[in-house]
């Protein structure tokens, strides 16, 4: 899994975004908004990751258990794929 277009990943006034960079900027015009859990999982998709490595990378880094952060990964995993810009 691997996102379609290069992504900038920015706190732009206490805000987390990514921003389509290079070619992807012609075609998505979109800022994408992030808590702190979606940036983290968002730059694991950046490194082609998949969701459970992803799991695996969160659940060492933040205290919760994997019923309570899996649904948030594939959430997000979800809604990139709803928006055309994930490739399998």
């Amino acid at each position: 899994m691997k996102l379609k277009y290069d992504f900038a990943v920015r706190e732009i006034c206490g805000e987390n975004v990514a921003v389509a960079v290079g070619e992807g900027s012609r075609v998505y015009h979109n800022i994408i908004s992030l808590n702190e859990t979606a940036r983290d999982i968002f730059r694991l998709i950046q490194e082609g990751k998949d969701e459970d490595d992803i799991v695996v990378a969160m659940l060492k880094e933040y205290d919760v258990t994997e019923e309570k952060l899996r649904p948030e990964v594939q959430a997000l995993i979800g809604k990139l794929r709803e928006e055309g810009l994930l490739i399998d």
